[in-house]
């Protein structure tokens, strides 16, 4: 009887050895931050133990919850593909020390970039990588050249654009498409802008004849963008378009 006993006591032990022990609930902590004008304080508080392992160790020292906006945008003439950017405001408080950040878009990895000290209050923006789920298509549907007038001619060069955008995520995305037109340097040679499709916004980031089309495309709907210009000079001058 002795034995029996022992025997099933052993056989409980082990069982209790194999047995998942319970992980204890763990809070992350951060750090106490303390902001002045020209420095920031973080004290983390409690203490925490390193290995001398020789292998660079991380702290937390803070986190933030910042809801960004999603911006979708495109130069199709250069790069038939869609790219997402993040543009978010940090909250008030210490700024973001300058180092690497890691990208993570819908739960997979992107990729990683350097990042300088990002201020408080300020508009900042990152970079995703290609949006497959947004299609673009680049195509010149025109393109003609001629002479005008009877007397006094000019020659005239006409060229037309569609550029095709459709969303086929299951929420709605901003998009915005770059293109670029013509800009005169000379007052005897004049760029007029055709088709339905009026751009937004020109000379974007102050960069001459550079245009932009803004709008929100909702799941699964298509844009078509249509525009182009003509460009008018004297008959017996020749243009060279530069870049």
């Amino acid at each position: 009887m002795t034995r029996a006993l022992g025997k099933v006591a052993r056989e409980e032990a082990e069982a209790d050895a194999l047995r998942p022990m319970a992980m204890p609930n763990v809070v992350a902590a951060n750090a106490a931050v303390a902001a002045a004008p020209f420095q920031a304080v973080f004290a983390v508080p409690g203490r925490l133990t390193i290995p001398a392992t020789g292998e660079a160790k991380r702290v937390q020292l803070q986190e933030n919850n910042i809801e960004p906006t999603l911006t979708v945008r495109s130069v199709p003439k250069v790069d038939p593909k869609a790219y997402l950017y993040v543009k978010f405001i940090l909250p008030k408080g210490a700024s973001l020390l300058p180092g690497a950040v890691s990208l993570f878009r819908g739960g997979a990895f992107v990729g990683t970039r350097k990042l300088s000290v990002l201020a408080p209050g300020e508009e900042h923006e990152l970079g995703f990588g290609a949006d497959d789920q947004v299609r673009v298509r680049h195509a010149i549907v025109g393109q003609t050249r001629g002479e005008t007038g009877l007397i006094s001619s000019s020659r005239t060069d006409s060229r037309k654009f569609r550029i095709t955008v459709k969303n086929q995520h299951e929420r709605a995305v901003e998009l915005v498409v770059l293109d670029q037109v013509p800009i005169s340097m000379n007052e005897e040679i004049k760029v007029t802008l055709l088709g339905p499709t009026k751009p937004t916004k020109r000379n974007v980031d102050d960069k001459r004849g550079v245009i932009a089309f803004e709008s929100k495309l909702e799941p699964e709907q298509e844009r078509v963008i249509e525009f182009g210009y003509r460009v008018t000079w004297p008959g017996k001058r020749p243009i060279i378009y530069g870049r």
